[in-house]
């Protein structure tokens, strides 16, 4: 039986949009498939990212994500070693901040975790929100919601194109969303993604399983994915 190990960054400081429901079916996914899945979660203290086959970390508030990145900053070098490394990371909604150079927010300039280089400006005054379809990623276009006041600029390798809310990209003028860089994965999209999204559940348990792990398609998260598919497509 293969074992798989799972880090939940922040559960409780970065999860604001039940986020941890993307943990529970990716949890219930592997052990259908015959995986032994052991979910780890870090809140404060000494970070141990070693051994793991996926770390996760979703949405918070703008003070909790900065809150977030004083936690994490005496680990930013190991943290760097395991993006770069062949650990798997999903990063949503606006947990991309931790990961740029810096954060400027209210005219202050911090650092930030520095495992890329672009760069994030919190806006605490204005809320980018709406409804997200994209392109076909993963097998199939991605259904979601973006809400954020972080705006990245210098993102190099997006890992989506928005087709429904085009102007909630990345820098906010285009189109591209998130970053993908090696096995790491970001995206602005917020809430339980992988529930929203069964073809992304299924791709990221087969990178991790390393076989070919399927949703079957009477499943109420397939037929809820294809209402909303059709819904956001009538609208683009």
């Amino acid at each position: 039986m293969k074992e798989i190990k799972i880090l939940h960054l922040f559960p409780r400081l970065l999860s604001l949009y039940g986020e941890y429901g993307n943990l529970a079916v990716l949890r219930s996914t592997l052990e259908r498939s015959g995986c032994k899945v052991l979910v780890d979660q870090y809140e404060d203290g000494v970070v141990k990212l070693e051994g793991y086959d996926l770390v996760y970390v979703g949405t918070g508030t703008e003070d909790n994500l900065m809150e977030a990145i004083r936690r994490l900053m005496p680990y930013a070098s190991q943290v760097r070693s395991s993006v770069t490394g062949g650990i798997h990371w999903l990063a949503t909604g606006n947990a991309m901040t931790l990961f740029g150079a810096t954060v400027s927010r209210g005219g202050a300039v911090s650092e930030a975790l520095g495992c890329f280089d672009y760069t994030t400006c919190i806006h605490d005054d204005r809320r980018y929100l709406g409804d997200v379809l994209t392109e076909a990623a993963f097998g199939s276009p991605l259904v979601g919601f973006i809400n954020t006041s972080s705006v990245y600029e210098s993102i190099p390798s997006p890992l989506l194109n928005l087709t429904l809310g085009a102007r909630l990209g990345n820098d906010k003028q285009g189109s591209a969303d998130g970053i993908r860089s090696g096995n790491f994965l970001g995206t602005q999209l917020i809430g339980p993604v992988l529930v929203k999204n069964p073809h992304l559940l299924s791709w990221i348990c087969g990178e991790l399983t390393g076989t070919e792990v399927t949703i079957g398609m009477d499943t109420n998260i397939q037929k809820a994915y294809q209402v909303a598919l059709q819904e956001l497509s009538a609208r683009v």
